[in-house]
């Protein structure tokens, strides 16, 4: 039993003999160089402002009738391309007709009388002539035989009107374009002034927008903007037409019209975002390929002092195509690793050229 004893004892000695000795001495890791190549931060992204919008013509008419009367019928519908002359509603000219007929026995009674008052003309100068009658008889007959033929223009003139009336029951198309809205109906009440259908005309499309009061300093016409359509996959290039000057009192917003390009597919009413460029933004840029992502975490290697590589977490905001914006976390000027490596670390040397931009 003692020699069991023993024999643990022993053995516990042995092991905390070789726990009290010396931890095996670990080196710190080498430095390795890198030629990897350098640029400074810098800054002069576009600041974008977006608002949305419609398609629209540039030509937009109002169709309405100059006569008041009802609607017998409407020649058209939504959608319908008509050509400029073409008749599109009839308006009941019951009045108009009998106008016209009320014109033409005007005329017929005032040709009547003008007829006999230049016979009695025509007698009485032939007596005057013999001095068969006074001066102031033959003056008489001249002022009737004046006044008959003015009675005859006016109602010549009458007729005219009424025959114009007549012309305007046909409501023609002032131009070549496309049917968008029939306001009113047949049996409709129509007068003057008060649409019947709306027609856009011309080829020129627009986008029709409105800016903000706080923005629209900042938009000037000519200046170019990026314009989607929902519908089209490619953005297409607009520039600012029309800047309405006039706000609106409820929404503080501004009317403004971009001019788009012809393009396929492009119709009146799509859906639209115009993006405008008002300055520029002092947040700073860097390239996509500097970048590192950690666990959804994005940062880059700072460049010090001493060319030595240190990592620094980021805040990004907008990105492009080949940069991304930095909202914190660096500083415009400050020099970065433009094109990083998976096996660069955190001090090590950078060796390789500055360049200006990526």
């Amino acid at each position: 039993m003692k020699r069991e004893t023993m024999f643990a004892l022993l053995a516990i000695s042995s092991l905390l003999a070789a726990c009290d000795g010396a931890p095996e001495a670990h080196g710190p890791p080498s430095v390795k160089s890198w030629n990897l190549p350098v640029m400074k931060a810098t800054t002069g992204s576009p600041m974008e402002y977006t608002t949305v919008g419609s398609v629209v013509s540039d030509q937009r008419i109002d169709v309405s009738s100059k006569l008041t009367g009802y609607i017998r019928e409407i020649l058209v519908q939504e959608g319908d391309r008509v050509r400029r002359g073409q008749i599109l509603a009839r308006i009941d000219g019951s009045d108009v007709e009998g106008g016209v007929r009320q014109g033409e026995a005007a005329v017929a009674s005032a040709e009547a009388v003008s007829r006999d008052a230049r016979i009695d003309l025509d007698r009485f100068q032939r007596l005057f002539e013999r001095g068969s009658i006074s001066d102031y008889e033959f003056r008489k007959v001249r002022v009737r035989f004046d006044a008959a033929r003015e009675a005859l223009n006016n109602a010549r003139a009458g007729l005219d009107t009424a025959l114009a009336q007549r012309a305007y029951a046909g409501i023609r198309s002032p131009a070549d374009g496309i049917i968008v809205a029939r306001i009113k109906r047949a049996g409709d009440l129509a007068v003057p002034g008060a649409p019947i259908l709306t027609l856009e005309s011309g080829r020129r499309l627009l986008l029709e927008t409105f800016v903000e009061e706080s923005r629209v300093a900042a938009i000037a016409v000519g200046k170019p903007v990026e314009v989607r359509i929902d519908v089209l996959a490619a953005p297409l290039k607009g520039t600012v037409s029309r800047v309405v000057p006039s706000g609106d009192p409820v929404t503080r917003s501004y009317q403004v019209k971009i001019a788009l390009p012809e393009t396929t597919g492009l119709m009146p009413g799509m859906f639209g975002r115009a993006g405008f460029v008002i300055g520029e933004s002092s947040e700073p840029l860097v390239p996509r390929r500097a970048l590192i992502e950690r666990g959804g975490l994005r940062g880059v290697f700072v460049v010090d002092s001493e060319n030595r590589a240190r990592f620094r977490w980021l805040r990004t905001g907008r990105e492009w195509p080949d940069r991304v914006e930095v909202t914190a976390g660096l500083n415009s000027g400050e020099r970065l690793v433009a094109a990083t490596e998976p096996a660069l670390r955190d001090g090590d040397r950078i060796i390789g050229p500055e360049i200006v931009h990526e």
